[in-house]
């Protein structure tokens, strides 16, 4: 039964529940790519999901820069001022490459955002580079899924 109104809510409102996943995925660990293969195999388009999917991802992971800038800091004090420096000074020279392949590591690429707000990594190239690296991977991920979906003929 539980599974049936999970597959009801997925068919009635799947879209939100795939934006409000791929907004919380880069804060809490959920992967967004069931929702995706569930829509496929409902016939939506994979530009529609694109269209959902890319900005929900870059406004979470503008959320974990945010945490990591006004948050995180008064939560975890840093008390090691040497050792901050080298984490800014390494962030600064590798933070942007570090950006565009987070969303393709597994659970840490999760934290990069936050680590680049705590770094005050600059905002407009922290959101152009996540628009980037998100549209990239949110490409990849619903085209291969929407082959393997075809492929296997999944249809609920």
């Amino acid at each position: 039964m539980a599974g049936f109104l999970s597959l009801l809510f997925i068919n009635n409102y799947g879209l939100l529940e795939l934006f409000l996943v791929s907004a919380t995925s880069s804060v809490l660990p959920i992967p967004t790519e069931p929702t995706i293969a569930l829509l496929l195999s409902e016939n939506v388009r994979p530009l529609v999901i694109l269209i959902v999917l890319i900005p929900a991802s870059v406004l979470g992971a503008s959320i974990g820069y945010l945490l990591g800038k006004y948050g995180i800091r008064r939560i975890i004090p840093f008390h090691n001022p040497e050792r901050e420096k080298r984490v800014h000074a390494w962030f600064g020279k590798y933070g942007a490459a570090l950006l565009i392949i987070s969303p393709w590591i597994p659970f840490a690429g999760d934290l990069v955002p936050i680590v680049a707000g705590i770094e005050e990594f600059n905002p407009a190239t922290f959101l152009i580079i996540m628009f980037v690296a998100k549209a990239i991977k949110g490409t990849a991920i619903v085209y291969f899924l929407s082959f393997f979906v075809q492929l296997v003929g999944l249809h609920l």
